[in-house]
């Protein structure tokens, strides 16, 4: 049986939303949704930085932390992400987690890599996956993972999987429709070949039930 966490996502001990706010405008994406019913920020298109809100991290228990569940750090101002990468520093005992859909904004990052940074993208598709892995496959100095979620078409590698860690998962909310399962069974074929350890994410799990972690994880 696979465990979720507090936080509602199954791959993170924890979030810590330092920023909140997207430009992208995804149909699908439910930090907007909750946001929406929270009201938690007045405009959820315009992204907004709590500093203070850094002070969590100085927990000394290690946890693995998503840091933006809520917010797409490639809408975050630079000056921002400088001021958390000064507190993610101070505190060395946990393990840092980002998402993007634009990973292209890594290549920013390359003076703050660390082996406890996690340098992730979204691929919801064949071509976005790829162009991710690719990306992904670029970046010096941090693990790189892939999040295909919402998983929308088929996907197959035509490079080597470049990542240290592949996740799976489905769109949620209303109208969600699942990805067949041939898609899922077809990603994991191809991270096993790879060598990659692969997670899905339930509900996808009661069907696929594999949560695999990379070593730096576990």
């Amino acid at each position: 049986m696979n465990k979720q966490g507090k936080n509602g996502i199954e791959w993170c001990d924890s979030t810590l939303n330092p920023v909140m706010g997207c430009t992208f405008g995804c149909s699908y994406c439910y930090a907007r949704r909750m946001n929406d019913r929270f009201g938690w920020i007045e405009n959820f298109n315009v992204p907004q930085f709590f500093p203070e809100r850094l002070k969590k991290l100085n927990s000394k228990k290690p946890q693995n932390i998503f840091m933006d569940s809520m917010s797409d750090i490639a809408d975050w101002d630079y000056a921002w992400t400088a001021e958390v990468f000064k507190a993610m520093q101070k505190n060395p005992q946990h393990n840092y987690m980002f998402l993007t859909k634009r990973p292209q904004i890594y290549e920013n990052w390359m003076q703050f890599g660390r082996k406890n940074v996690w340098c992730g993208a979204t691929g919801t598709d064949d071509t976005m996956a790829n162009k991710a892995n690719y990306q992904l496959g670029c970046i010096k100095g941090c693990n790189t993972f892939l999040s295909l979620e919402p998983l929308k078409s088929a996907v197959y590698f035509s490079d080597t999987i470049n990542v240290d860690w592949v996740i799976i998962g489905q769109q949620t909310g209303p109208g969600a429709v699942p990805p067949k399962d041939e898609w899922v069974q077809s990603i994991i074929d191809q991270c096993k070949a790879a060598g990659v350890p692969v997670f899905v994410k339930s509900p996808l799990y009661e069907k696929f039930p594999i949560q695999e972690w990379p070593e730096g994880l576990k």
